[in-house]
């Protein structure tokens, strides 16, 4: 291994540390600060309730996040994941951020979409709601899809179940244009209502909120939304994250600057197509043929599994030699 990618492996793994007790730190101080606040904001006194107190043990999640990030990239850089380890990973995700550890108070499309409402509203943005954002931000730009495709919950069930098998030519990969017109289409309305009435679309009854899911406690729409995603995810590879989430929206756009990401060897590639073939995900594609509008890679490791030759790596960009 190069020291060049040694030293910046261990200043990633450094920032994701830091990134992991944040929360921690913040919330200890947050308890002993003083003020009247009533906490709603950053900076503000918190609530030394019983809510409060639990909400600031729920820290665990963002130190086993870091933990199970940290996992997924090691294992990115060190082995292959073929499609059969990635299914269990995304059990002990699912089971980990989603049965365990509840990935509420907040949630992260919460967290993305709230303190949106709260600067164009004029509102407070929580210490919680902002943590969380600077978790998922943070993970995105260290690598591609850190956050979706190595802690969030629902993002691996719909994996889970798109590895149900089908009749061939069934599964459908989604012309990357179109699903992701209609997902900034649908963050331009909810912009537009916000602006109009103080409400986003996401969380306005919570109908396009599948997070709830994990609460046991949504409206019978939302019920309707989550079957419905969960059907089409047998046929379409992560159809929530591609069509709608926002989550996924603005980790797509941090992943044009993530360091480590899946990387192509023009050198080794005999452009056999294999990867793509048994790619889940429409991206692997993008990136052999040079795209500059590249679909969300989830990092699931499938494609570099798939390449009888060693051409695609998930790493950072090498200098171009003189």
């Amino acid at each position: 291994m190069k020291r060049n990618t040694i030293y910046l492996s261990v200043f990633c793994i450094t920032l994701l540390t830091i990134l992991v007790y944040a929360p921690i730190l913040a919330e200890g101080g947050g308890r002993g600060g003083g003020g009247g606040g009533d906490g709603s904001g950053i900076g503000g006194s918190r609530n030394t309730d019983v809510s409060s107190i639990l909400a600031g043990l729920s820290s665990i999640k963002f130190i086993i996040g870091g933990i199970s990030v940290l996992s997924g990239l090691i294992l990115l850089k060190t082995i292959k994941i073929n499609p059969n380890i990635r299914t269990l990973l995304m059990c002990v995700v699912f089971v980990l951020f989603g049965v365990l550890v509840i990935m509420h108070q907040p949630n992260p499309l919460r967290a993305v979409v709230d303190p949106v409402t709260a600067l164009a509203t004029g509102g407070a943005i929580t210490l919680k709601k902002a943590t969380m954002l600077a978790f998922i931000g943070g993970l995105s730009l260290i690598g591609a899809k850190l956050f979706c495709g190595w802690v969030c919950p629902f993002g691996a069930l719909q994996e889970i179940i798109n590895r149900i098998p089908v009749p061939p030519g069934k599964k459908i990969k989604l012309p990357f244009k179109i699903s992701n017109s209609i997902r900034i289409s649908l963050f331009a309305i909810s912009l537009i209502m916000i602006l109009t009435t103080g409400y986003d679309l996401y969380t306005y009854q919570n109908i396009l909120n599948p997070f709830e899911l994990f609460d046991w406690q949504f409206e019978a729409v939302l019920a309707v939304l989550v079957g419905a995603v969960l059907v089409a995810s047998v046929f379409v590879y992560r159809p929530f994250c591609y069509l709608v989430c926002p989550v996924g929206l603005l980790t797509w756009l941090l992943e044009q600057v993530s360091i480590f990401r899946v990387r192509l060897d023009r050198g080794k590639c005999n452009d056999c197509k294999k990867c793509i073939l048994k790619s889940p995900c429409p991206s692997i594609k993008a990136i052999v043929d040079g795209d500059t509008l590249q679909p969300d890679c989830f990092a699931c490791g499938v494609c570099i599994d798939a390449c009888p030759r060693d051409a695609l790596k998930f790493g950072i960009r090498k200098k171009a030699k003189a």
